[in-house]
Order: C-alpha cells, then sequence, then structure tokens
C-alpha cells in the first residue's frame, strides 16, 4: 500500500514537473521575462514564471541522444502513461484526471519550443530530474516530483524522446514558425 501511494505521488509530481518543463517558450540558455496565458486550453489554469532560470552546473551539458529513436519513445510512452498522463493528459494538454486538484495547473505539453537536437536538452533534463522540489518551482506551488529518485536517467531521456515525438512531431521549423505568427493575410498575431 506504502509503495502504491508512493507511485500516485511521484505520478503527479511528474506531471505537473514536465508541464512546466515543456511549455517554456524559452531555452535553457536565455533568461527573461515572459508569461504564458493558458486561459483558453483545457486546464483552464495560467502558468507563469517571472523569468527562466540556467540549469544547475550539475545538468549543464546533458544532451540526448534519443530524440528520433522510435524505441526510446515506445520505452517513454508506456513510462509517460505511468507517470504523467494522471495530470499532463494522454494527450499533453495538461487536462488529465488530477490536473483540477493542482495549486499550479500542469503544462500543455504540445505547446513547442524545440528547435534543434542539445538546444534546451539540459533545462528538460533538469525538469524531469527535479521536478518542482527546486526553484522557482517549488515558490510555484508546483506538485511535480522529483523523478531522479524513481525513474533511471535513460528512462528520463525516454520520457522526454516520447514527449518529442507524440506531442512535438520532432524539431520545430523555424521558417514554420515564424509563419505561423501571420494569418493568410500576411498579419501578424500572436499565440
Amino acid at each position: 500500500m506504502k509503495k502504491n501511494s508512493a507511485t500516485k505521488s511521484g505520478l503527479k509530481t511528474l506531471a505537473a514537473s514536465l508541464s512546466l518543463l515543456l511549455a517554456a517558450p524559452v531555452l535553457a540558455g536565455g533568461s527573461g521575462e515572459h508569461s504564458h496565458d493558458h486561459a483558453a486550453m483545457k486546464h483552464g489554469g495560467t502558468h507563469q514564471h517571472s523569468k527562466w532560470v540556467t540549469p544547475p552546473a550539475a545538468y549543464a551539458k546533458r544532451k540526448s541522444q534519443v530524440w528520433t529513436d522510435a524505441a526510446a519513445a515506445a520505452r517513454g510512452k508506456k513510462l509517460y502513461a505511468a507517470n504523467c498522463a494522471s495530470c499532463h493528459g494522454d494527450d499533453g494538454t495538461g487536462s488529465g484526471p488530477l490536473a483540477s486538484s493542482l495549486p499550479h495547473a500542469p503544462a500543455d505539453l504540445t505547446h513547442h519550443f524545440h528547435k534543434a537536437p542539445g538546444q534546451g536538452d539540459a533545462y528538460l533534463f533538469w525538469r524531469v530530474s527535479e521536478g518542482g522540489q527546486v526553484e522557482p518551482f517549488k515558490s510555484m506551488k508546483s506538485a511535480m516530483p522529483s523523478f531522479k529518485g524513481t525513474l533511471s536517467e535513460a528512462q528520463r531521456w525516454d520520457v522526454l524522446a516520447y514527449v518529442h515525438q507524440q506531442f512535438h512531431k520532432g524539431f520545430k521549423n523555424r521558417k514554420a514558425a515564424k509563419a505561423s505568427h501571420h494569418d493568410s493575410g500576411g498579419h501578424e498575431h500572436h499565440h
């Protein structure tokens, strides 16, 4: 019974952490003021940060070798279902069954900012590893658990590979991203 309770708690924390992690529009190397208005999303919450922080030195050089590895994503799919879907939802939009009970809304993992291999890897890995247990996320009442004690390093990269392949459909094309800020008449708009 204790193990099942710990597993559920870990799942809640992972889901919340992945939410925060993947909704970030700025990659690990940058910092700056920003916010996300998620009012139109299924979870209906707001997801805001006063600034992005660079991962600690222990994570600074972390890079994935499995972004496009189908086997890694298949393993990650199972881990996501067991650890993330309860908060982030099966569709990654932050609409899981536990989402509405969390003090900080889970991130919409379909938000795509991952432009190239190695760009943001350290940040993403740090977020899944430490969850909401570190600042500035702890102060925001993030319920995401730290997965470094329950998932191996390879398993954490597998979950990220699944999210990357399933929800992002690969790396973000910079030209397509620029074009998406304009409507058919060429007028700029923001998401």
